[in-house]
């Protein structure tokens, strides 16, 4: 009894996101989840009730469902009805958020058709009640159907639209930085206002010259007492020194970078972590990433084009 009141439950809810309730919309971010960042983009603003529609009759009835032949309507609620063909898309949809519903066990099915029966009962009530004509309801409706509206555009504009894996390997050779597995670096260094000093003082330190003692006397750095010591950190002060550290072995010495106060060089004291991701194991993630940017692209660049073709006009005094 217990197992299938939580079933029951389960269903309801899952059933109502495939019929038109409020978790309509989480069971098609599960099915459009690739298409979500594409969508955010592009989703259009909230609709004013005077342009909203109800889809319902003016009577305040709910609008004739198509007519299903009674011999294939596998069930009927008042005026509602549902073909074979549906209840088995529904079922088909079901399973895809609920792994573990058997499509065959007759007892589930019999299940999912109580709670469809319960809900179209409910939604009848509704109706007659008058609530679909709510204001809020409206605007939700109004603004879900716009939503799939803007949805399919964006399936069929980026159709056939995908990234190669010669585009992945180059932008991964182009953008190695970016596939570094979080790491702690553990460095030194000496910043001083020139560029020629700076040279100086590496080829002391190439002579053999103590890093530390060399911070610490010559440095312009806050960390100047210290030795020139950062300590260990898990972020770059700017990018310059990131791409110097990273070819650098435990001990090793930059050479002159550039960075925002002035001229540095850096030592690496000790490594923890830190290794480049190699491109085999990344290379899906890669194809995936560069194909959502084109059909991102794909469809700004249709926005652009609508934008200059159809007359906008904006009343700023009333923003």
């Amino acid at each position: 009894m217990l197992r299938r009141t939580v079933l029951s439950v389960a269903f309801i809810f899952v059933i109502c996101s495939m019929t038109g309730c409020d978790q309509l919309n989480k069971l098609y971010e599960t099915v459009m989840a690739k298409k979500d960042a594409l969508v955010q983009q592009t989703a259009p603003a909230a609709p004013s009730t005077q342009q909203a529609s109800t889809g319902t009759s003016k009577a305040g009835q709910e609008a004739p469902a198509p007519q299903v032949d009674k011999a294939n309507a596998v069930v009927r609620v008042g005026t509602w009805s549902l073909s074979r063909d549906e209840f088995k898309e529904r079922l088909k949809a079901l399973q895809e958020v609920m792994p573990d519903f058997d499509i065959k066990n007759t007892d589930q099915r019999k299940l999912v058709m109580e709670e469809l029966i319960r809900q179209q009962l409910l939604v009848q009530e509704a109706i007659n009640r008058g609530l679909d004509k709510n204001k809020d309801i409206i605007m939700a409706v109004e603004e879900f159907r716009r939503t799939l509206l803007v949805r399919e555009l964006a399936t069929q504009l980026t159709q056939g639209i995908t990234a190669t894996a010669e585009e992945a390997k180059e932008y991964y050779d182009e953008n190695r930085t970016e596939f570094i597995v979080s790491g702690e670096w553990h460095l030194r260094e000496i910043m001083v206002d020139t560029k020629d000093e700076a040279k100086e003082i590496l080829i002391e330190l190439l002579k053999g010259a103590d890093f530390a003692e060399m911070a610490m006397a010559r440095s312009q750095s806050d960390t100047a007492a210290k030795g020139g010591d950062l300590g260990f950190i898990t972020e770059f002060p700017f990018p310059q020194m990131e791409t110097a550290v990273l070819t650098l072995e435990d001990g090793g010495v930059s050479s002159v970078i550039e960075g925002p106060k002035g001229f540095y060089i850096v030592k690496l004291d000790e490594k923890k972590g830190g290794e480049i991701q190699e491109y085999e194991d990344i290379k899906e993630d890669i194809i995936a990433g560069l194909t959502l940017l084109k059909q991102q692209q794909a469809i700004l660049q249709q926005l652009d084009t609508l934008q200059q073709t159809t007359e906008i006009e904006i009343n700023e005094s009333l923003l």
